[in-house]
């Protein structure tokens, strides 16, 4: 959000006048530079906690309708509002603010898309069932809808690979139909297949921290390691911002942030109560701040700023920070009814379905 949010309403960079150029200015230009690394961090975070939860399963015994019923709610719970919400800032822009044609036009630092042009059914319809960026373009403005395509088809692979080497081993016919799933997941997400080598490596942290590690009594070890991977994954990122081409890169960014997660589930550090209270009223609503955000803050640009955008001087970073926590409070409120309540509707499905199955006669799908 910080990316694109300073890309709407401040000047590029270069064009940042000497008498703006304070060092709060240069500390808020580089900081939403990480956009993109931030979505390569999340892959593989997102690798290490569904690999996680997919090994916990495993070992309970697995069940395709629980897992399915997981993934789809906490999806489908945020992104159903956030399409709706996107589309209708969308069509309020278009329709009463988009007289300098900034709807009409491809958004400057944001790819080729058209917002206007991709606000239909087809494109709702294409980002409903993941196949934006593949079949279809992203709804609206919606940029950062592409990731959700990378997220989806991972959800359906990783378990799939799983089958196949577990059919594999019991030498049972179903590692062909799973086989035949793997390709078809595997050719659908065509472009998106680099991602998931980072995603997997979150999910080999997953598999191996409790069988790789160092000792307990090696704890001078694995904090020098931790701090060590903390320093390559700090310069990797920098280095993504500086043109340096294979230590900036994302394979670089996200292998050495895997190596880093691994270091740090050894430390096994403690946290205070008050600490985690924070971390998780943040991420309570992270995925619905990145599907709401961008029509939002688009929106309020064409009203305000359609033509021109701020130096960053201290009165309109103000004006800026204003605008950003409003984005925050927008994402939080709605979350409050979608995002906040996964664990409900998640109950809710599990028992629809629990008692639909129990309905059927025997030998009933």
């Amino acid at each position: 959000m910080l990316e694109h949010w300073r890309a709407f309403y401040f000047v590029e960079p270069s064009r940042v006048l000497p008498a703006a150029n304070s060092l709060l200015a240069k500390a808020i230009y580089f900081l939403s530079t990480f956009g993109h690394q931030s979505v390569i961090v999340f892959f593989v975070l997102s690798g290490f906690f569904i690999s996680s939860s997919v090994l916990r399963s495993l070992e309970r015994g697995w069940s395709w309708r629980d897992y399915a019923i997981d993934r789809g709610v906490r999806l489908y719970v945020v992104l159903i509002p956030g399409l709706v919400l996107g589309g209708f800032w969308d069509a309020v822009g278009i329709r009463f603010f988009n007289q300098s044609g900034l709807y009409s036009a491809n958004l400057v630092g944001f790819g080729e898309g058209i917002p206007a042009e991709q606000l239909n059914w087809t494109t709702f319809f294409g980002n409903l069932f993941f196949l934006q960026t593949r079949f279809a373009t992203v709804f609206g403005s919606n940029g950062p809808l592409w990731s959700l395509f990378n997220e989806f088809w991972y959800y359906v692979l990783f378990p799939l690979l799983i089958a196949i080497i577990l059919t594999a081993k019991r030498k049972s016919a179903s590692v062909i139909g799973y086989t035949g799933l793997a390709l078809i997941a595997t050719w659908i997400m065509g472009p998106a297949i680099p991602g998931f080598i980072l995603w997997l490596a979150g999910g080999c942290v997953a598999l191996t921290s409790a069988r790789i590690g160092f000792s307990s009594t090696r704890t001078g070890l694995t904090v020098l390691y931790t701090v060590g991977m903390g320093v390559l994954t700090g310069a990797c990122l920098v280095a993504s911002r500086s043109g340096v081409a294979w230590i900036g890169s994302d394979i670089a960014v996200g292998l050495s942030f895997a190596l880093w997660i691994h270091g740090i589930v050894q430390l096994r550090f403690s946290v205070s109560d008050a600490a985690l209270q924070i971390a998780k009223a943040f991420a309570g609503f992270s995925f619905s701040l990145y599907v709401l955000h961008f029509p939002f803050l688009l929106l309020i640009r064409a009203k305000w700023l359609p033509t021109s955008r701020w130096q960053p001087d201290g009165v309109h970073l103000l004006w800026g920070a204003g605008i950003a926590a409003g984005a925050l409070l927008y994402a939080y409120a709605i979350s409050l009814v979608t995002e906040g309540k996964t664990s409900a509707v998640r109950s809710y499905v599990r028992r629809y379905f629990a008692a639909s199955g129990a309905t059927r006669a025997p030998g009933q799908p």
